[in-house]
């Protein structure tokens, strides 16, 4: 499992190297096959470590290296069933600053093993839907895309705070050249924006993240970087109230923007726009899982008594109003790729909701839905960026009946739809029921309000598939009745669609599967809210 998972993180890397150094001689197809086979390598590695870590041939745990402390192996919040530890770097140590150890720390559960494959899947759907799009600077392009799935990868099996922090830093760079430099008109802008929000809110979330590493080596933790240890010392040690508060909003700030949760989602729906179709794919499909990520990851099982006194009445209020903002946001938009960035902003409230509910249903909910956001709301931006190969134009007043011209892409875009607004059957009822009703326990009010968000999904939704691919044909000028340029899916845009369609059907029918593999990493999360719980009571 352990070299499986280095080879995952590193055939991505290793991709990016080659289009890099041997870009001048590679031409646009080269590159393009180059790109292709090394994120096809990386996605057979991920659902090969994906079957394993299922199935169960591993151990309970395999490690690698020499354990720096004994805490590590205490019960946590999130225990890793593999890792590799060794140690990386100290500093310090004296008689009144006890060493600080660093490790080269690496690990995977369920979560992780989802997230990975997921990140796999759509990286390989965003080279195909670039296949004709990306002219210029192709070797760049596809090696900006690797390295992005190189980082990402890195964040979901990261067990370190500093190698988390490092390769969650280390996404901004490729999607700031996309967009940048393969953007639409007002790509510089939305490139700056972007770049300017996730990294004020990564600064702060690196300055809660020293204080805690600080205080907690000062009380004689001696791996202060490992995630699991933390949160087994801070189980045994609880921290004051008010510095959990302290590191909570800390840490929470570039969590809270890369989600996004509502009023720090303005970045959002410009990037969308501005980025090309794999970006988009990508940014909505994974990269905005980061957030809620890494409050399960680290905010959660860390700061409990401030989770339960901010972020369920706080970061829960203000992801309703995000869901029912985005919503009513999207329902105005007249460009068909602003209103699927706007629904990105409600669908992830959903997310945001069944995470601080705090309990086992709000929680399965929550990482359901951020699986379950990836595939549908991937799915939509490659089918927008398929209509807008064929015509130029995201506009819905340009664009009508195109079922007529498009008869697969109209059906795959129906059924996406259908499972993006929770159509029961489908993935995305599972992630939102489980979630609402993780919400219910808590808080009725803000669960009945977050259920408008489902009603005002299918109204804007279902609005722009009747005004896009149904009715009168209505093609923009110079398209009418030019048949032989504008066809059908191709086989290329099938291969990168179907599978996305298939896995939202099965999740939907047989929900298990993924619950059954998340089920002891959210359980033992959502148990130190029990314990804190009847600790309250008592």
């Amino acid at each position: 499992m352990i070299p499986l998972l280095f080879l995952s993180l590193a055939a991505p890397f290793i991709t990016a190297l080659l289009l890099m150094l041997f870009r001048s001689s590679l031409n646009q197809q080269s590159a393009r096959l180059l790109a292709l086979g090394g994120s096809l390598a990386t996605l057979v590695l991920a659902a090969i470590l994906s079957s394993q870590y299922y199935s169960g041939a591993v151990r309970p745990l395999e490690s690698s290296g020499t354990p720096l402390t004994s805490s590590a192996d205490e019960t946590s919040a999130i225990r890793p069933k593999v890792e590799f530890r060794q140690p990386w770097l100290s500093l310090g140590g004296d008689a009144e600053h006890p060493e600080v150890k660093f490790e080269m720390y690496f690990g995977l559960d369920g979560i992780s093993v989802a997230m990975i494959a997921l990140t796999a899947l759509l990286t390989v759907s965003s080279v195909l839907i670039s296949w004709e799009s990306i002219s210029d600077r192709a070797s760049e392009f596809y090696a900006s895309v690797m390295i992005l799935e190189a980082g990402l990868i890195g964040v979901f099996c990261a067990f370190d705070i500093i190698l988390f922090y490092v390769f969650f830093e280390m996404t901004l760079i490729p999607l700031f050249f996309m967009i940048a430099i393969w953007g639409g008109p007002d790509r510089r802008r939305a490139a700056i924006k972007f770049f300017l929000y996730t990294l004020a809110g990564s600064l702060i979330t690196l300055s809660g993240l020293i204080g805690l590493m600080v205080y907690t080596s000062g009380e004689g933790l001696a791996t202060p970087s490992s995630l699991p240890a933390l949160s087994s010392w801070i189980a045994a040690h609880p921290i004051e109230k008010s510095l959990q508060v302290t590191l909570f909003l800390a840490m929470s700030a570039g969590f809270l923007v890369k989600v996004p949760v509502f009023p720090f989602h303005t970045w959002l729906p410009l990037a969308h726009v501005e980025a090309p179709t794999a970006g988009s794919v990508l940014l909505a499909g994974v990269l905005l899982k980061l957030g809620s990520y890494g409050f399960l990851r680290m905010c959660l099982p860390m700061f409990p008594e401030a989770c339960v006194d901010i972020g369920l009445p706080v970061i829960g209020l203000l992801s309703v109003i995000g869901i029912i903002y985005g919503s009513l946001c999207a329902l105005a938009q007249r460009d068909i790729k602003k209103l699927v960035a706007y629904s990105s902003v409600a669908h992830l409230g959903f997310c945001m909701v069944g995470l601080f509910a705090l309990n086992t249903e709000g929680l399965t909910g929550s990482v359901l839905q951020m699986i379950n956001h990836g595939l549908s709301t991937g799915a939509l931006f490659l089918i927008v960026g398929m209509v807008y190969e064929r015509y130029h134009t995201r506009m819905l007043d340009d664009i009508g009946g195109l079922a007529q011209r498009l008869p697969l892409i109209a059906v795959c875009m129906v059924f996406i739809a259908m499972s993006s607004i929770g159509l029961p059957g489908l993935n995305g009822f599972v992630g939102e029921f489980l979630s609402l009703a993780g919400m219910f326990r808590q808080d009725p009010l803000y669960a009945a309000l977050a259920t408008t968000g489902v009603v005002l999904g299918a109204w804007y939704l279902l609005t722009a598939v009747q005004h896009a691919f149904f009715g009168k044909l209505r093609e923009p000028h110079g398209h009418h009745g030019d048949h032989d340029t504008i066809t059908d899916l191709k086989p290329r845009e099938f291969v990168a669609l179907a599978p996305l369609v298939i896995l939202c059907l099965w999740i939907g029918i047989r929900p298990a599967t993924l619950i059954d593999l998340i089920e002891p990493d959210v359980k033992a999360v959502a148990d130190i809210y029990t314990k804190t719980t009847d600790a309250g009571a008592q």
